[in-house]
């Protein structure tokens, strides 16, 4: 039987057909190679350099992310306190004065850190006041806000409108 074999790889081979290559392999080699000898060179260094980038952003997450237990409730309010202590000096002591913000989810927190921080001043969610309020964390509006007229700009996104047709 073997020779049959033999003859038949034989004609096979110079026919052609083989080209250097065995026509049965088996479906899946039990030898153990290394995968990155099965991928070229340039695939190799993309892979190397994506998993790179993939470790560099998880470092980053390690030491820029906030130590639990280190930031208190207490120091929230108190850069709140510190943001509006120049537009608090500002406005009257007691009343209601108008607010606008970031709408939405992103805009609850800062509406009540700003409340927080003005009162005894009640922030009412209009702009249908003689002053306004505009708190802006995270940068100036896309848009002017409606019938309002920036009076002073305290920076850091606090912003003081008038109403236009309030005198």
């Amino acid at each position: 039987m073997r020779s049959v074999q033999k003859q038949f790889f034989s004609w096979m081979a110079s026919a052609g057909a083989l080209n250097g290559r065995r026509i049965m392999q088996p479906a899946f080699s039990f030898t153990m190679q290394p995968l990155a000898q099965n991928f070229p060179a340039k695939t190799r260094l993309v892979l190397l350099v994506f998993v790179f980038c993939c470790l560099l952003s998880s470092a980053r997450l390690l030491t820029q992310a906030p130590i639990p237990g280190r930031s208190t409730p207490d120091d929230v309010a108190q850069r709140s306190d510190l943001r509006f202590a120049r537009l608090k000096a500002a406005l009257p002591q007691r009343g209601v004065i108008g607010y606008v913000g970031d709408a939405g989810e992103s805009g609850v927190a800062p509406y009540y850190l700003a409340q927080y921080a003005l009162a005894p001043l009640v922030l009412d969610r209009s702009h249908n006041h003689s002053f306004v309020v505009g708190n802006f964390p995270s940068g100036p509006p896309a848009t002017s806000v409606e019938n309002l007229r920036l009076r002073t700009d305290f920076g850091d996104g606090v912003l003081l409108f008038a109403d236009e047709d309030q005198p």
